[in-house]
Formats: C-alpha cells, sequence, structure tokens
C-alpha cells in the first residue's frame, strides 16, 4: 500500500512539473525565458527528488542501524564499534543500551527478591516446625494416655513453653516486617544515653544473675545523642540479650560509651565463646546461626533486627572477636538527627 502511494506521489509531482512547464511554453514571452523557467522548474523538482530519496536512504540506514545494533544489545554483546562516534546512530544505541542495562538491574532484582522471599518462608516455616510438631505430640499423649497428674502438668509446661517460643517467633517476625517495609519510623530526640543502656540492661539482668554471669556498666550520665531511646533500647538488648547466652557462668558483660567527633560509641563486649572471622557478616543475616551455637536456644533474628534498627537511625554496627576469648560490638549513632 505504501509503495502505491509513493508511486501516486512521485506520478503527482512529474505531471505538475510536466504541466507547469507546457504552461510556460504558451505565455507570451521569448524563448529564451521560457528555456530558463523551465529549468528552473525541472532543477528544483530534481533538487526536492534528489533530497527525498537523499534521507529516505539515510532513514532507511539509520533504522537498519538500529535494529541491528538494538539486536545485538539484546544478544549482550557490547557494540564497542559506536561507542566512541558522535552520531545520531550512536546516540540511540547508547540510550538503548542504557535502558537495556536497566531492564536487566530491575529483572536481577525482582529476581533477587523472589529468592530472599522463598528462603524467608523456608526460614519461617523451619521456626514453626518445631514447635508446632512438639504442641501436637505433647497435646496428642494428653488426649489418648491416662496420665498422673504430675505428667499432665509436666506436659501442659512444655506445651506452654512452646507456645511462647511462638509468641517470641511472631513478634520478631511482625518487627522484622515492620522494619523491612518501613512501617515502622524512629523518633529520634536528644536523650541520655545511659537512659538507653539502662532499659536494654533491664531486658537480661536476671538471666544474666541466674548463670552467674557479671553485668558492668560504665556509660557516664551527662552523655547524649539524637536517637530514638525505645528502639536502641531494642537493639542493644538483643546484643545483650546474645551475650547472656554465649557467655559461660562467671564470665563477664561490660557496656560502655564514649564520645567521637561524629558518633556516639556504645560498646557491649563479652567473654564468651566468640565468633569466628570469617562469620562476622553473616552474623547480621536474619535466621543465621553458627554451627557451634546451634546447641543455645534462639532464633538467630536478634542481630539483624539490632542492625536494622541502628541503620534507620543513620548509624551502624562493627564487632570484633576472637573465638574463644568473646566479642564485642559497637553500635554508631551519629550526632545528629538521621
Amino acid at each position: 500500500m505504501k509503495k502505491i502511494i509513493r508511486f501516486f506521489l512521485t506520478a503527482f509531482h512529474f505531471l505538475a512539473v510536466c504541466g507547469g512547464s507546457i504552461f510556460l511554453f504558451v505565455q507570451p514571452v521569448s524563448f529564451s525565458a521560457k528555456v530558463i523557467l523551465c529549468a528552473v522548474l525541472w532543477g528544483l523538482w530534481a533538487a526536492g527528488m534528489g533530497s527525498f530519496l537523499y534521507f529516505r536512504n539515510q532513514y532507511v540506514k539509520y533504522s537498519g542501524d538500529v535494529c541491528r545494533y538494538a539486536q545485538q544489545i539484546m544478544e549482550g554483546n557490547p557494540c564497542s564499534e559506536v561507542q566512541n562516534q558522535e552520531t545520531l546512530t550512536s546516540k540511540m544505541v547508547m540510550e538503548l543500551k542504557k535502558t537495556g542495562e536497566i531492564l536487566e538491574y530491575k529483572a536481577s532484582a525482582a529476581e533477587k527478591e523472589k529468592a530472599e522471599t522463598q528462603q524467608l518462608v523456608s526460614d519461617i516455616t523451619h521456626q514453626l516446625k518445631t514447635p508446632v510438631t512438639n504442641i501436637k505430640m505433647y497435646g496428642d499423649t494428653l488426649c489418648e494416655e491416662e496420665l498422673s497428674g504430675e505428667e499432665v502438668r509436666q506436659f501442659v509446661q512444655i506445651i506452654v513453653q512452646q507456645i511462647g517460643k511462638l509468641e517470641f517467633l511472631i513478634d520478631a517476625l511482625s518487627k522484622m516486617s515492620r522494619l523491612e517495609s518501613r512501617m515502622m519510623h524512629m523518633h529520634p530526640d536528644h536523650c541520655k544515653v545511659n537512659r538507653t543502656v539502662s532499659q536494654a540492661i533491664d531486658t537480661v539482668a536476671s538471666r544474666a544473675k541466674e548463670k552467674g554471669i557479671e553485668l558492668q556498666v560504665n556509660v557516664r550520665e551527662t552523655l547524649e545523642v539524637c536517637h530514638d531511646s525505645k528502639w536502641t533500647a531494642e537493639a542493644l538488648g538483643n546484643i545483650l540479650d546474645n551475650a547472656v547466652k554465649y557467655t559461660e557462668s562467671g564470665g563477664k558483660i561490660i557496656v560502655s560509651a564514649r564520645n567521637l567527633e561524629m558518633y556516639v560509641v556504645i560498646s557491649v563486649s563479652d567473654t564468651g565463646i566468640g565468633i569466628d572471622s570469617g562469620h562476622y557478616n553473616q552474623i547480621f543475616q536474619r535466621f543465621y546461626r553458627e554451627a557451634k551455637a546451634a546447641k543455645t536456644e534462639g532464633l538467630g533474628i536478634g542481630l539483624y533486627l539490632a542492625r536494622q534498627i541502628i541503620t534507620l537511625q543513620g548509624g551502624y554496627i562493627k564487632v570484633r572477636s576472637k573465638a574463644g576469648y568473646g566479642t564485642e560490638f559497637e553500635v554508631f549513632l551519629p550526632r545528629r538527627a538521621a
């Protein structure tokens, strides 16, 4: 259809020029003037047709190059021959390449998010399996067998403990979800660091006393920093909880704080089992637990939540440890509102 239209347009232009020439020859002017006017008319027509054909060929070439380079980009070829050229084709190809890289990044991010979601579902299923299985097993035993009053009491106590684990897991997952979705907002304010530390200490003091672990706090009463006291205490509480779990009876946990030029640093050090240097990054992953910590009760989510809470306030956490000699966590809080 397009070819037919182009043919008719060309024929129309040609006939128009022919008609114009005939019209000029019948005018009452000299022959030489008629020849000159016809030559000008045919020259304009030739120039117009030449320009049309030239730009048409350039457009066809440009379209072909763009399609060819687009195909190369889709196949993963770099198109290096046009990268340093200052042509319209080169600019278009580079824009196509940028678009392809953006789409590739988004596809990779979507795939990563899908894999993380699948891993999260797997982790949650694994964490739920043990307490649910125990509740079912002891519940079935209570229903199907005749037990003494003492046995019933023991089984009910075990079921209550397993329900407590489920409650703790659900609460931890809820906090994790709110932190990751940014539904949880920090409300930083200038607060005394020792008050925040005291709130965190209160969550582990009784268990530390039961294990015979000494808790030592060295924080100046005048030290202040802009932070969300409630959630920072939660993060420190999670770090202290790990310290109590992995420190043997008779050990020591020291909480201190110091003022730097840009940060206030809260340090939690213990004399526990320590962490292998190769696992420093992994311990902040959700549900991660070292093999040597498998016998100690826990979910492997406390340090993950701690880092999320501190990061949302513009801070960060550093860890130093030596296996068998203890661990030190340093929480860096910026000295200005995040």
